[in-house]
């Protein structure tokens, strides 16, 4: 697959454009975005019940067998997670290209059977999750991982954790860095490959490389401003979560909780939106993106 060229700039065009995206039909993008979060929460909410259940007995937990007893859960997240990002490409294309579309339609990669393709690219984070460890263990020194984990087991534990210092901060910074970009790169651009140009999980990761690497300006200008600009609004939106808890209890505690939450899980939906809507902006402008599907013609209206 075609591989365009594009210039720094487009980076900025990608991050403007989608802070608009969801204009055109709000309930379902933003809807979307809402059971994004749900989906996920649910799942972490399991993962913490499973934990507390070994934490909540005397003693330090055995982080070992707590890894072992949460990994199934996290599994389940990390193959969920380019399924979900995949439904909610969808759901802003269709709503962009004018056609009707759900919130529901979120799980639209179940019905059209790339469910298994994006599953893929879940264990396939996973594997790199595994190798992003070895590079940490082969930079930072062989004891870092070790001390790591037992100042993890003592946080769990209820003591003050002292983290070991890397033997290279420099160089594993950098080595880290260039390391998260390839692999979010792929995430983000293999998820519309497979879902959208019906390219098969070897193709999309090769064709995924080859963008991240001929327009790197561009990948990472929008990184760097939805990095900057998440970090800006974060603060906006914790005064604005404050400030209505604190005149929402003037009435009750419920009502000032209620609305504070109300206002983090809208900015959480609204960043996925930017960031999913993001890459959607990037395969379609940086690939010989394929023809739309046409406008299906009027059936009735579903109740």
């Amino acid at each position: 697959m075609q591989v365009r060229k594009l210039p720094v700039s487009q980076g900025l065009a990608w991050f403007r454009a989608a802070i608009d995206l969801g204009g055109r039909n709000p309930k379902a993008v933003f809807g979307a975005a809402l059971l994004f979060i749900a989906v996920l929460y649910g799942l972490a909410l399991a993962m913490t019940l499973v934990g507390a259940m070994f934490v909540a007995g005397e003693g330090a937990p055995d982080l070992t067998t707590l890894m072992i007893v949460s990994a199934p859960v996290f599994i389940a997240i990390m193959v969920l997670m380019p399924i979900l990002i995949g439904g909610l490409m969808h759901v802003i294309r269709e709503s962009e290209a004018g056609r009707p579309v759900r919130a529901r339609d979120l799980f639209a990669p179940f019905r059209t059977g790339h469910a298994k393709g994006l599953a893929m690219l879940g264990l396939l984070q996973i594997v790199f999750a595994v190798i992003g460890v070895a590079i940490v263990v082969t930079v930072a020194g062989p004891d870092y991982w070790t001390d790591y984990m037992a100042a993890m087991r003592s946080a769990l534990g209820g003591a003050t954790p002292v983290f070991p210092q890397p033997r290279f901060p420099g160089l594993l910074f950098v080595v880290q860095l260039a390391f998260n970009y390839f692999t979010y790169a792929v995430m983000l651009f293999s998820v519309p490959l497979v879902l959208f140009s019906n390219l098969s999980l070897v193709d999309a990761v090769r064709a995924s490389l080859g963008a991240s690497v001929r327009n790197v300006g561009a990948n990472l200008l929008a990184a760097a401003l939805f990095v900057g600009g998440t970090i800006v609004a974060a603060i906006v939106v914790a005064l604005l979560a404050w400030l209505a808890g604190l005149i929402g209890g003037l009435v009750h505690v419920a009502v000032g909780t209620f609305l504070s939450l109300g206002i983090l899980l809208g900015f959480g939906a609204m960043l996925l939106v930017v960031l999913t809507g993001c890459a959607y902006l990037a395969w379609r402008d940086t690939f010989d993106a394929p023809a739309a599907p046409t406008s299906q013609p009027f059936s009735g209206i579903e109740a």
